[in-house]
């Protein structure tokens, strides 16, 4: 028995290692998606390849050959989709020691570490903001917003900072009235203009600030904090939505789960 084991083992080893590889590559590539709208596409494209397999089992030829056009176009398509995430995932795979870390769990305590400071340093100027009824807005990017999605503001590229943030938005301050953009741990932009959600059933309270929270948001996976001037209230808008005029703690408590992408947290 214990040979026969031997001899599978020394025959198929290679087998299973290959598998091994496959399949933490597919975890990655999910785990990475998870949450944005890239999973949705994917979700897409395998119910199109379902169709397909089941077209062609019932013999519907003119449906196959449509499916087949599809997916002959499809690579290409994918490709010019999923840029973003494509260089994205490059750019992680690139961080050898990132990556590293991340398997054998080296470094994590400071990386861990290095997010609660920034969670904290947004924290804490937000609140101050509010406090003081100096408006802001302050998108943390999930995914890109690029340049076809809004108009480019100053580019900064500084780190996050409580008095950074809050010098930018003081009121006489030339980029106050635009957005501050987070990405990559770093203040990437400052005075950038975000399009306005069209929804009806926003709230009348609601400026131009919560209208460009909201409105990015429906086109982009990011967290948008908007600061009221005219009411010192906090609110954050993610996918869509906005949860507006957040107590401090129930403003954290919120803001950390999606920071953290905390899979539990329900959005009111």
């Amino acid at each position: 028995m214990l040979e026969y084991l031997l001899s599978i083992i020394s025959n198929y080893w290679i087998r299973g290692l290959e598998i091994l590889i496959i399949s933490g590559f597919f975890y990655y590539v999910l785990t990475s998606v998870r949450g944005t709208r890239t999973q949705l596409v994917i979700f897409g494209l395998l119910i199109l390849f379902v169709a397909y397999l089941s077209a062609k089992l019932l013999g519907l030829i003119a449906l196959v050959r449509v499916f087949e056009l599809i997916l002959f176009v499809g690579p290409i398509a994918i490709i010019v989709i999923f840029v973003p995430e494509i260089r994205r995932f490059l750019e992680r795979a690139g961080r050898t020691h990132g990556l590293l870390a991340r398997l054998v769990q080296i470094s994590s305590a400071s990386e861990e570490s290095k997010e609660v400071s920034i969670f904290e340093e947004i924290c804490k100027a937000v609140e101050d903001l509010a406090e003081k009824y100096h408006g802001a807005l302050i998108a943390i990017e999930k995914e890109e917003i690029s340049s076809e999605v809004m108009v480019s503001g100053v580019w900064l590229d500084a780190y996050v900072s409580e008095h950074l943030l809050k010098s930018i938005f003081e009121p006489h301050n030339p980029l106050h009235d635009g957005a501050v953009i987070i990405r990559d741990s770093r203040i990437s932009y400052g005075s950038c203009f975000f399009p306005l959600s069209a929804k009806e059933n926003l709230s009348h309270e609601f400026g131009t600030r919560h209208r460009a929270a909201v409105g990015i948001t429906e086109k982009v996976e990011c967290i948008v904090i908007v600061v009221s001037e005219e009411r010192g209230a906090i609110s954050i808008a993610h996918n869509g939505r906005i949860a507006k005029d957040l107590p401090s703690r129930q403003f954290r408590e919120h803001f950390k789960a999606l920071y953290h992408e905390n899979p539990n947290f329900a959005v009111p």
